[in-house]
């Protein structure tokens, strides 16, 4: 039973809160506090206008959707900027963006220009890209192995508590109806984290893997891991030396490399499939409410259930931390996400039945509540950290940058989408976007994921190599088999 390093994982907390507060928390407030970007956004035309329902809803949801150009944008450029200046750096520069935005969002909402706001999400998604990707980068080689899954825990906790925030903060009786009160509030922890990032050692790993510093690379073991016996630290650094030495029979980690290299390939197909099973939070977040208010639920309770989903996913996110180091990682992503994508299903018919039956309508609370919990007790930490786990580090920055600009590509068509969809064709939407694709996501965990719990990444490979190798093995063993029994006959 090896023990818990507490400074270390209050170090990620912290850090991880104040680094991703504006992608949760930028998020999260539009959907309690619609009524007053609609009113926003009527006031920031040229001409003071009304848009007609349907007007607002293609209009905010392009709004919205810019959030996932600017993450898929800035994942995909992360992976160059991290290898290029370290994962410390990486960090700083996305908080120091994300401060950006928020002073960007403030000027929007006071010179009442929508262009502006619209703006302020693009460079909010780009930096939270950056930083997301630098703390998950910082903190998987930083961390003791026992420490990995722990440690990762708290980006998604980050996410849901900031989400939290917003939900509540964005709720007409608190700061709903005070835009800029309501974004002003978000300058505070951005202002932290660029602080606080910039006091931080390099991840070890990079130091010792990438610029062969192994002094620096001492001193940050003793900074993250509070490792101080010579012994101890020696035989840290002799496992990366082993693994430096893997490194050097492989390429240097371009994305033709990843695809070329069959158990790095299936490393990051698996990272892919993973993260596109957490596309469905997105219309939760942005939407929940208005899709509360089409179930026959009043403004004020769908607002409530909203942000109840909220704090009872960051509940969920806790109870998380402490059971996802004592079972298996593979089965409780999965168990996590057959409930998740049922939850979504349960909501979907429970909306089209409440036009027949108005009782069944509250299926889509309980619906609502379980995919939130389904999604943050296990899926949606995991599924933030699973790439960086599967694949070598010479190959982790693109894989991980390439997964999440790839998701976050998709889910800016779906997230613009959904909601006029729905507003148009029902409910049956979640079926198609979400339902029907998580299915195929979760059989494709089942046949190829391997366990990464406690396992050296070296493990890992040889695990994804060895499932091709027993698929080519039982095929040759079914066609010598068929030979024989041909001779024989």
């Amino acid at each position: 039973m090896h023990d818990i390093n507490w400074r270390l994982l209050a170090l990620s907390a912290v850090l991880a809160v104040t680094a991703i507060f504006q992608m949760g928390y930028t998020n999260a407030y539009p959907n309690t506090a619609i009524g007053s970007f609609r009113l926003f956004l009527n006031e920031s035309s040229e001409e003071p206008m009304t848009m007609s329902k349907s007007e607002f809803e293609w209009a905010w949801s392009a709004m919205l959707a810019v959030y996932f150009i600017g993450f898929a944008t800035g994942s995909i450029v992360s992976a160059g900027i991290a290898d290029r200046i370290g994962r410390k750096w990486t960090l700083f520069l996305g908080t120091c963006g994300s401060l950006l935005s928020a002073l960007i969002a403030l000027f929007s909402i006071i010179l009442k220009s929508s262009l502006m706001f619209g703006f302020s999400r693009l460079v909010m998604s780009l930096s939270a890209a950056i930083s997301m990707n630098g703390l998950i980068l910082l903190f998987q080689e930083s961390s003791p192995t026992h420490m990995k899954g722990l440690i990762s825990f708290n980006a998604e906790m980050a996410f849901v508590v900031t989400n939290l925030i917003g939900g509540l903060f964005g709720m007409q009786g608190v700061l709903g109806q005070n835009l800029i009160g309501l974004i002003a509030v978000s300058i505070i922890p951005s202002t932290v984290a660029c602080v606080l990032s910039a006091f931080l050692k390099e991840s070890p790993k990079y130091l010792f893997l990438k610029k062969n510093d192994a002094t620096e690379a001492g001193r940050a073991l003793k900074f993250y891991q509070n490792i101080k016996d010579e012994d101890e630290k020696m035989n840290v650094l002799n496992d990366l030396k082993m693994e430096r030495e893997d490194m050097q029979n492989q390429r240097t980690g371009s994305i033709f490399d990843i695809l070329s290299n069959q158990p790095v390939r299936r490393g990051f197909l698996l990272g892919f499939a993973t993260m596109q099973l957490t596309v469905s939070v997105w219309p939760v977040i942005f939407y929940s409410t208005d899709f509360l208010m089409d179930a026959g639920f009043s403004y004020e309770l769908s607002e409530s259930v909203s942000t109840g989903m909220l704090f009872l996913s960051t509940l969920s996110t806790v109870a998380g931390m402490f059971i996802v180091e004592k079972f298996s990682r593979k089965w409780l992503l999965i168990g996590t996400a057959v409930v998740n994508i049922l939850a979504i299903l349960g909501f979907a018919m429970s909306a089209i039945l409440a036009h027949y039956w108005n009782a069944i309508s509250y299926g889509c609370i309980v619906c609502l509540i379980l995919h939130g919990a389904s999604y943050s007790v296990a899926m949606g930490p995991i599924a933030w950290f699973i790439t960086s786990e599967l694949v070598p580090i010479n190959f982790r920055a693109t894989a991980q940058s390439l997964v999440l600009g790839l998701n976050h590509t998709v889910a800016l068509v779906i997230a613009f989408l959904t909601f006029p969809l729905y507003k148009t064709i029902g409910p049956v939407t979640l079926v198609i976007f979400f339902v029907l694709p998580g299915a195929l996501c979760i059989l494709m965990l089942i046949l190829y994921l391997p366990e990464t719990k406690d396992k050296h990444i070296n493990e890992i490979v040889e695990k994804l190599k060895d499932a091709k190798a027993r698929r080519k093995k039982s095929r040759a063993e079914e066609a010598e088999e068929s030979y024989g029994m041909n001779k024989l006959g």
